[in-house]
């Protein structure tokens, strides 16, 4: 990814001055002021839990308590596990919930021919199996438990803005329904009525994608992990990760946990847990924000038939209701800090521009998530050794490739064979170069910005 990233900062080399001139010209402060998420004003309270005390033994020790961490906790408990859950704040508190809650069973870049010549046809027709039924599964384990997250299997979309990336999109969705995956090519102007922007020109649309609270979907999988008789303890950032009497001692301020395998789900923060994972993957921060509630006349004109979508250009837009009819959408951050003010003028007017029908734009809440990036852009399982694992499977879609892994891995541990996987459990790769690429995908979001 860096020599990539580095070939397209070289292209525009002549651009560069121009474009740092005009992002210095961006109205900043130094205390860009954070909101309350939309999800943690419209989330039901999570369970009560408490602080990690004492001395404790379990089969499996989890660090982590989003999607991935909850998800293995969860099968790992129904399949008689004792399973212990360290979170360094509360459920849901990190990525996850601070995330668009979109639900895309599609990979960010590759296609399904691509993943196939990349891995070979046994693992990737498995991981495109993975990702191909990753909604289906996510949205079969909120009804399963009932949790009430606000879930909405209305379709993915994902439209192309000019007739290239149209092309593409197209070639697409035939590789995908000839692998029997309910995906299709919309025309240019189903695409238009259906999104209710003149600004796309196709796309490809998924049936079983949607959205979700991801907050609400974080606190109701904790709520199902501990009646299948897990613990989770909150508050507890984890100072020390070590190999103990054949297995591993996760330990805390004012508690310890001595298990026979550990599994680290914190995402970015796995590496300060292992070694092995530091300088694994690149942050790319992204403002969310969201509406007002539409009123009906606005809602008849935008995405009047639900659904939600994410485009295919460098700065990217995304688009979905919640359950009272706000708009939730998002722009990429980059290294300069620009004010809360300049921020919701930009987020009004992305708005304005892609549906420009929009009688009235009052942007309501306003937050910043992160979204890590690996290599390959690709979700992963790191097999670390002598019984401990990580996950890493943001991307951008992390959230149904979540729940999933962590099902699998806990079949994997449960059954002892890594080859129930979907994806081969592999040697954390750090990212060549790192310390020029960390800042590759904020440089890259500036060039998008100023090129809109």
């Amino acid at each position: 990814m860096w020599r990539w990233g580095v070939e397209l900062l070289y292209r525009n080399y002549s651009r560069y001055f121009q474009v740092m001139i005009k992002i210095m010209q961006i109205p900043f402060d130094s205390k860009l002021s954070s909101r309350t998420t939309l999800w943690e004003a419209t989330s039901a309270p999570g369970p009560e839990l408490n602080a990690l005390e004492g001395n404790f033994k379990a089969d499996v020790a989890v660090i982590g308590a989003g999607i991935a961490g909850l998800s293995t906790a969860l099968h790992l408990a129904e399949a008689g596990c004792s399973v212990i859950v360290i979170e360094a704040e509360a459920p849901g508190s990190g990525a996850t919930g601070a995330s668009g809650g979109l639900l895309a069973p599609d990979f960010i870049k590759h296609s399904p021919d691509d993943i196939e010549n990349m891995l070979g046809q046994d693992w990737g027709k498995r991981l495109i199996r993975m990702v191909g039924t990753s909604t289906r599964q996510c949205f079969d384990l909120i009804e399963k438990h009932k949790i009430s997250c606000d879930a909405r299997q209305d379709g993915f979309w994902c439209p192309a803005h000019d007739m290239a990336v149209a092309s593409r999109l197209k070639t697409r969705a035939t590789e995908w329904r000839d692998r029997g995956y309910d995906v299709d090519f919309i025309s240019s102007e189903k695409t238009q009525s259906e999104l209710g922007s003149p600004h796309y020109c196709g796309s490809i649309y998924f049936s079983e994608g949607g959205a979700i609270n991801p907050l609400a979907f974080s606190r109701g999988l904790a709520e199902a992990v501990i009646k299948q008789g897990a613990d989770i303890y909150v508050n507890s950032p984890v100072l020390n990760l070590e190999q103990h009497l054949g297995g591993w001692r996760v330990s805390t301020e004012n508690g310890v946990v001595d298990a026979k395998r550990v599994v680290l789900a914190a995402n970015g923060g796995n590496a300060a847990l292992h070694p092995a994972m530091r300088k694994t993957v690149l942050p790319l921060s992204v403002f969310e924000y969201a509406t007002r509630p539409l009123s009906a006349a606005d809602r008849a004109r935008v995405l009047p038939n639900g659904g939600s979508f994410t485009d295919k250009q460098s700065y990217m837009f995304t688009a979905r209701y919640d359950g009272e009819g706000r708009v939730i959408a998002a722009l990429p951050d980059f290294f300069v800090k620009r004010s809360t003010s300049t921020i919701i003028k930009e987020a009004s007017q992305r708005l304005l521009r892609h549906f420009p029908e929009m009688e009235d734009v009052s942007i309501e809440y306003l937050w910043k998530g992160t979204c890590m990036l690996n290599a390959s852009l690709l979700p992963k399982i790191y097999d670390l050794n002598d019984g401990a694992y990580a996950i890493q499977a943001c991307n951008g879609r992390g959230l149904a490739n979540n729940v999933v892994l962590g099902k699998e891995l806990a079949a994997s541990l449960i059954h002892q064979d890594m080859n129930l996987l979907s994806v081969k459990a592999e040697a954390p790769r750090k990212v060549n170069g790192y310390f020029l690429a960390k800042y590759i995908p904020s440089m890259m979001m500036a060039f998008a910005y100023v090129r809109q």
